[in-house]
Order: structure tokens, then sequence, then C-alpha cells
């Protein structure tokens, strides 16, 4: 997907479809997530997309970065986003 990414960007029309894509892939994730009732709001959704994305590629591209940690990672990021009592968190 990073390589497919970097195609968009040199061939625009290419990048125009990826974004496209993208964007109805986000907006139908942060639909589903509002409409479930689940905790958080649609810029809480966002900012989990944008991490999860990000350790994501640092984990496929460069994986002794975050040494096998990513999945506590992401719990402890959803700890820290999103309100205790809303997660279900004790």
């Amino acid at each position: 997907m990073m390589e497919l990414r970097l195609e968009g960007v040199r061939r625009p029309e290419l990048g125009a479809e990826l974004k496209r894509i993208f964007r109805v892939a986000l907006e139908e994730n942060i639909r589903f997530h509002l409409d479930a009732g689940l905790p958080g709001d649609r810029v809480d959704v966002i900012l989990l997309y944008l991490a999860v994305h990000g350790m994501i590629v640092d984990d496929l591209t460069v994986p002794d970065v975050l040494a096998g940690s990513a999945g506590e990672l992401i719990d402890e990021l959803r700890r820290r986003l999103l309100p205790r009592d809303a997660a279900g968190d004790a």
C-alpha cells in the first residue's frame, strides 16, 4: 500500500482515485462508529485512524522500531483517547 500511495503522488490520476477510495472508507468507518454508539466522536475516530495506520506503516517497514509492542500501544492509545467510562474500563 505504501508503494501504491507513493505512485499516486507521481501519477495525479491514480492519486485522485486513491483519495476517493480512502476518503469513502474513512467516512464509512466514522459513520459506523457513530451509528453504533461507540465512545468518541468524529475527531476521535480520525485520530485513531491516523495513529493506527502510522503504527502499521512502521511495523511493516521498520518492525524493530516498535519491537512487537504495537498491540499494547494501540490499547493504550484507546485508553487515553476515549473516556474511561465510555470505553468500558474499570
